[in-house]
């Protein structure tokens, strides 16, 4: 009985230790995953310890550290979102946040480095700028993606989404208030 049961979970440990996710980016530049195909999207196949990603149809972006363009070439060893820190409160920041992202290696001629708050292109910064202080960042959860594109626009490389929190102290709920009747 024990021979026969420590088979059956032997040969069925290889159907759990693998899974297949499709990964694509929308038009904002937010990256999505799902357990089911969509037009564009990538396969990505999910193994204990590995990832072995493989195209479906051609997919509209290339997104990752180590994203490689099929027509030029070139590879980023690094591409990344490294302040603010994924899930980083600020608090009463009076609408200003400061975003740094950094390209190993440095940003090729002809390729320029966007980013995108909650899905919009933040515009008012050099093409290549790799440091962005963003104002009107309100109260609230955001999210910021950097994204590197060619000269014909094709999206090259981009960073994985980071998530922040704004908080503002209310004057009705201070947490340097004093306690009422003492």
């Amino acid at each position: 009985m024990r021979i026969t049961l420590l088979l059956a979970l032997t040969l069925a440990i290889p159907a759990f230790a693998s899974q297949v996710v499709y990964k694509w980016v929308d038009p904002q530049g937010v990256t999505h995953y799902s357990d089911r195909p969509v037009p564009g999207a990538e396969r990505v196949e999910l193994r204990a310890g590995t990832t072995t990603v493989t195209p479906g149809t051609p997919p509209a972006t290339t997104s990752s550290t180590n994203s490689r363009s099929a027509a030029s070439g070139p590879a980023y060893r690094n591409v990344e979102i490294w302040k603010p820190s994924n899930d980083e409160v600020f608090f009463n920041v009076g609408g200003k946040v400061d975003v740094n992202v950094r390209v190993d290696p440095a940003l090729l001629p002809g390729h320029t480095l966007s980013l995108y708050l909650d899905g919009r292109l933040v515009e008012g910064f050099a093409p290549g700028a790799e440091q962005f202080s963003l104002n009107e960042v309100y109260r609230g959860t955001h999210s910021v993606v950097a994204v590197i594109t060619d000269q014909s626009g094709k999206r090259i490389a981009e960073t994985p989404q980071v998530t922040f929190h704004v908080r503002q102290t209310s004057a009705v709920n201070s947490q340097n208030s004093r306690p009422r009747g003492r």
